[in-house]
């Protein structure tokens, strides 16, 4: 067994997850540098206002609060809201980048951080949740679908779609835990 591969199964997922923001910082430093705002500009109707310089602290922030809750609560529903809000901001923005990047035939700024640390840490996130069983397989299958309708919708209508969705999902976990202590 390799190093990384043991390091994969010594790895759980509460700690995994801090792999995420790590990433997220790394695709934000490739973006900037490489004028994303600007590419995004040439090709996409413009629909967030908001600098970029600020959804990177909310985001950051949601993320790190995410985590943080799973990692007080230890449940299955906050083990899948974290997944979920990590497969929303970073999974499906790989097929974001290199879609548009090949479509456009436009080097989209963010590509390769999307490809090299997004694709890989959020595929071992899945597997890691499924393997730990905190979701299933039939989860995570779900968990993909509605990451990618919120993304999706992000990128269509901006970033109150964040917002209700985090919101949303807030509240989706609160009732779940809710109905576990009944």
């Amino acid at each position: 067994m390799s190093r990384l591969t043991r390091l994969a199964h010594n790895l759980p997922l509460q700690t995994a997850l801090l792999l995420a923001p790590i990433a997220y910082c790394a695709h934000q430093i490739e973006e900037s540098a490489g004028g994303f705002r600007v590419w995004r500009g040439r090709h996409f109707p413009a629909n967030n206002p908001l600098p970029g310089q600020h959804v990177f602290a909310i985001l950051t922030a949601l993320g790190l609060l995410s985590i943080l809750w799973f990692t007080v609560r230890r449940s299955k529903p906050t083990a899948a809201f974290a997944l979920l809000f990590f497969l929303t901001i970073q999974l499906h923005n790989v097929v974001y980048h290199v879609g548009a990047g090949v479509y456009f035939a436009d080097y989209s700024p963010g590509t390769v951080t999307a490809v090299a640390l997004y694709l890989p840490i959020n595929l071992f996130l899945i597997w890691q949740a499924i393997r730990e069983q905190w979701v299933t397989a039939t989860g995570a299958g779900a968990l993909l679908m509605v990451s990618g309708g919120l993304y999706w919708a992000f990128e269509l209508m901006g970033p109150l779609v964040i917002a209700v969705g985090f919101g949303a999902g807030v509240m989706a976990v609160a009732v779940a835990e809710w109905r576990t202590r009944r």
